[in-house]
């Protein structure tokens, strides 16, 4: 048994694709011939789930996405791609693992590329973090953001500190590391002209973040060891009187704290 040769991936709010979309289609089509090709939109996809009502009202289309992504992969299986995801050569030695992803950097698994049988329980077990969130005025949207909710339920299965530098193995989910996928990170994405020269010899693919919905947020950037931008955003925080409260300080320090873990 092996991941079906199924391309899906997501396109809502019935808007034309930019030239940049239609070439990475265009790149699956190249790569990936013999592989069939679903486009999950309005017309063909339930969206009365609580979470995807209030997403697709608020024309939030990187989150309804992300929940239809993990529903459709569970109930087929095969490869969920980003649409801003470029395919540089034959995705067929992945299809033996029996469920995948790439990281992003050492830290964090990007869901823009998944592959998985059908039915599997980690997707499953993702899926039914959607069925408890309140979502209101006060939702963090970036703490529930997929990359977050996938990078999180594999740090909770798992008893040592991950470090994604390398090929990881749990259970039966793998995570490449981010040459495979990623190999353009998300601090160089306005380079994304020259992405040919972030390449590394088992780049498969190359995301080229055109659907980065958000701009990162202070914790982000303070998780991620970039301290000088995470600073920066607190003091304008500080400075408009923002978000100011001795939660948003406790938050400053977790993130702080979670950034020197994360090096270890």
């Amino acid at each position: 048994m092996s991941i079906p040769k199924v391309i899906h991936y997501c396109w809502f709010g019935n808007k034309k694709k930019p030239q940049l979309v239609e070439d990475c289609i265009s790149s699956w089509r190249k790569y990936l011939p013999d592989y069939e090709i679903i486009e999950w939109n309005e017309r063909n996809t339930n969206l009365k789930h609580p979470f995807l009502k209030i997403t697709y009202k608020l024309k939030k289309w990187a989150f309804v996405s992300d929940f239809v992504r993990l529903k459709i992969l569970y109930e087929f299986g095969g490869i969920y791609l980003d649409t801003d995801m470029l395919i540089l050569k034959s995705l067929d030695n992945f299809l033996e693992d029996k469920c995948f992803f790439g990281a992003e950097n050492e830290i964090f698994i990007n869901a823009a590329i998944i592959g998985v049988f059908k039915n599997h329980y980690f997707i499953k077990e993702c899926l039914l973090k959607y069925e408890n969130l309140n979502l209101n005025n006060e939702t963090n949207w970036e703490e529930i953001c997929i990359p977050r909710i996938i990078t999180q339920e594999i740090r909770d299965r798992n008893d040592s500190d991950l470090i994604f530098k390398k090929k990881v193995e749990i259970y039966d989910i793998v995570i490449y590391p981010p040459s495979y996928f990623y190999p353009l990170n998300f601090e160089n994405r306005k380079d994304i002209k020259n992405y040919k020269n972030y390449l590394k010899l088992d780049s498969h693919a190359v995301h080229l973040w055109s659907g980065s919905w958000i701009e990162p947020n202070e914790f982000h950037y303070l998780r991620n060891g970039q301290y000088s931008e995470g600073l920066r955003k607190v003091i304008n925080n500080i400075a408009t009187h923002k978000k100011i409260g001795y939660l948003y300080f406790k938050k400053i320090l977790s993130s702080f704290k979670e950034s020197l873990f994360n090096k270890k």
